[in-house]
């Protein structure tokens, strides 16, 4: 596959009706292993992408303290069992979906990560993986302000103190969790500088059927939620959310949604 320029990929999603670049990375393990926080991996692989790719001149649109990330992505070990101390993956074979509503973000980690295929990237216990393939996926523009979703990486709800510079995670059967919720989001829209605030209003996200999880983040156990929600709001902002995730630290693998029912949007 070769490498796509923003004037092609605008053309292409132009064409499809699409205003999100989605597209999915397969890797191959050397070893049928990762540690815990493999997040913390595939943020490692990005940012080894970046810093090699055209000289490094993009690292810093991304990865410079403070930026804000306008990307999410999930990653999926199929067949994979976890353990106290690592997540044993036999058949070595992972997969990561990156999703972005911005074109230029999109082309430049599409890029970045094809210089890299077939590189063996260094993992912790003497493994290592290589990405073999990308895919970008068909989407769906969304055109009706009911869709249920599916989170595809966990939903992540962070309030910060800073009194005592400390994070408090909510799922969402913890008190306080809807109230956290719209604090993100206003958050988000606000740091997102395309959409106004305005725009949450009559905005709901309903469980229907959903599970808390824990998840190891930054060596710490984090509460998350996965399952099925029920989304309703204006149209132009549960695209937002397809196209850049929901949530607290969605560029670091949380808030990935994938749409049900699309043949009926």
């Amino acid at each position: 596959m070769e490498l796509i320029d923003n004037h092609r990929a605008k053309q292409i999603l132009i064409f499809r009706g699409e205003t999100v670049m989605r597209f999915k990375i397969e890797l191959a393990l050397k070893k049928g292993q990762l540690p815990l926080e493999y997040r913390q991996s595939v943020i490692s692989l990005f940012k080894n992408s970046l810093a090699v790719f055209e000289n490094g001149r993009h690292f810093a649109n991304y990865y410079e303290v403070g930026k804000e990330k306008p990307f999410t992505f999930s990653v999926r070990i199929p067949c994979s069992t976890f353990t106290k101390d690592v997540i044993l993956v036999p058949n070595r074979k992972i997969d990561i979906i990156f999703s972005t509503g911005d074109i230029v973000t999109g082309v430049v980690f599409f890029n970045a990560l094809l210089m890299q295929k077939n590189k063996p990237y260094p993992l912790a216990y003497e493994n290592a993986m290589s990405i073999k393939n990308i895919l970008i996926e068909k989407e769906f523009a969304i055109t009706t302000n009911t869709i249920d979703v599916m989170f595809k990486s966990p939903l992540c709800i962070r309030k910060h103190s800073k009194d005592d510079n400390k994070d408090t995670y909510y799922s969402y059967e913890k008190e306080g969790f809807n109230e956290n919720l719209n604090k993100v989001l206003e958050s988000q829209i606000a740091n997102s500088n395309i959409l106004p605030t305005s725009i949450l209003e009559g905005f709901s996200m309903m469980p229907v059927h959903c599970k808390k999880t824990v998840v190891r983040h930054h060596s710490q156990f984090i509460e998350v939620t996965l399952g099925l929600f029920t989304l309703t709001g204006n149209v132009a902002l549960l695209n937002y959310f397809y196209a850049n995730g929901i949530g607290s630290r969605k560029s670091s693998g949380f808030g990935l949604i994938e749409i049900m029912r699309k043949e009926k949007l």
